[in-house]
């Protein structure tokens, strides 16, 4: 998948990672919704210092109120076309 980079946390994890943009307060809404739909583990990093649970409506604003920069959707399952139109190259 374009835009997808696969990472091996251990012998057994895999992550799928995505840089990600999410501008308004709707659009927090939509990704917490969709993330609650995904199978797995979803968070959003910003730098190796910050990370939160995309599925959580809480954290995500607090990540767009903190105004996170390059932020990165990390998975556990492919979901690229899922949250295509939030992930940038």
């Amino acid at each position: 998948m374009k835009g997808d980079n696969v990472m091996k946390m251990s012998n057994v994890e895999t992550f799928h990672r995505y840089k990600v943009e999410i501008e308004t307060l709707a659009e927090v809404r939509e990704f917490v919704n969709i993330a609650t739909t995904c199978k797995g583990k979803l968070f959003l990093e910003s730098g190796e210092n910050f990370k939160i649970n995309a599925k959580s409506l809480l954290g995500v604003i607090i990540a767009k109120k903190l105004n996170w920069s390059d932020i990165t959707l990390v998975a556990e399952e492919e979901c690229y076309a899922k949250f295509a139109h939030f992930i940038v190259e």
